[in-house]
């Protein structure tokens, strides 16, 4: 009896082991890097290529942190978000000790992508300002099939946020190939108002839907108030090389932060 509850327990436990994560057993299969820049997926000129190494190594030489770029076919049968972390562990991207490395991944036939962010740089670059890197300067290019000026926007944004968390200045780090803001959280004013702005346009829509939104503001509010308008109704609801200087990545930890999109 015992060796049976023995084995059940360790066919349990092997089961959980195999099939809870399966990123565990995937790790084998992930690509080797070959570069700052990892074009698997073929999309990227020579000229992007090579652009973007010499901007990741300027930036590793005056700060020490590492950005690795992947352009992917697909991720599965992970999900974007295990895959970038299983990936980003296993290269050790950003340097041992600080963890500052940040990866962009891109799986082009899903058409999802994401930021993941070492634990070093959590406060540089928080999931917040991820996001806007990803749906203000890569979607856009994406959705126009533009994925040369798509990922050197997203890549500049990110470095320029290194580059304010180390205090380096943007010409140290050589001309950007392309100019785009510094990516800034929204105030708390523009984020109350925009949050307002939403709330407004949902009940709009719900009202309309419902059919009622015109009469509620016809009706006497006496009789609003007495619930007559209600009376019988209810709601109804309806990543190639180019490594110039490329020494390798540092074994950098991942912090589990940052942000995923799609287009």
């Amino acid at each position: 009896m015992k060796n049976k509850s023995f084995c059940l327990i360790t066919c349990i436990a092997l089961s959980f082991i195999l099939f809870a994560r399966p990123g565990i057993c995937q790790t084998e299969n992930l690509p080797d890097y070959t570069g700052y820049v990892n074009d698997y997926a073929n999309i990227l000129s020579y000229e992007t290529k090579s652009t973007l190494s010499a901007l990741m190594n300027n930036l590793e030489q005056k700060t020490t942190a590492q950005v690795a770029i992947v352009t992917i076919d697909t991720t599965k049968p992970l999900d974007i978000e295990t895959y970038a972390v299983e990936l980003f562990e296993k290269w050790g991207i950003g340097q041992k000790g600080k963890d500052n490395g940040v990866l962009l991944v891109i799986a082009m036939k899903d058409k999802t992508m994401r930021i993941e962010v070492g634990y070093g740089l959590e406060g540089a670059i928080p999931d917040a300002l991820a996001k806007i890197i990803i749906e203000d300067y890569i979607v856009p290019s994406f959705k126009n099939s533009d994925f040369n000026t798509g990922i050197l926007k997203g890549a500049v944004g990110i470095a320029k946020l290194v580059a304010k968390e180390y205090n380096i200045e943007l010409n140290e780090l050589g001309e950007l190939p392309v100019n785009v803001p510094l990516p800034e959280e929204p105030s708390p004013l523009e984020s109350f108002i925009n949050f307002i702005f939403t709330l407004v346009i949902i009940i709009l829509f719900i009202s309309l839907r419902m059919g009622f939104f015109w009469w509620w503001f016809l009706i006497p509010g006496s009789y609003r108030r007495r619930g007559g308008y209600w009376h019988g109704g209810g709601y109804r609801g309806n990543s190639g090389g180019f490594g110039g200087g490329f020494g390798g990545f540092g074994g950098g930890l991942s912090g589990g932060g940052g942000a995923s999109g799609g287009w």
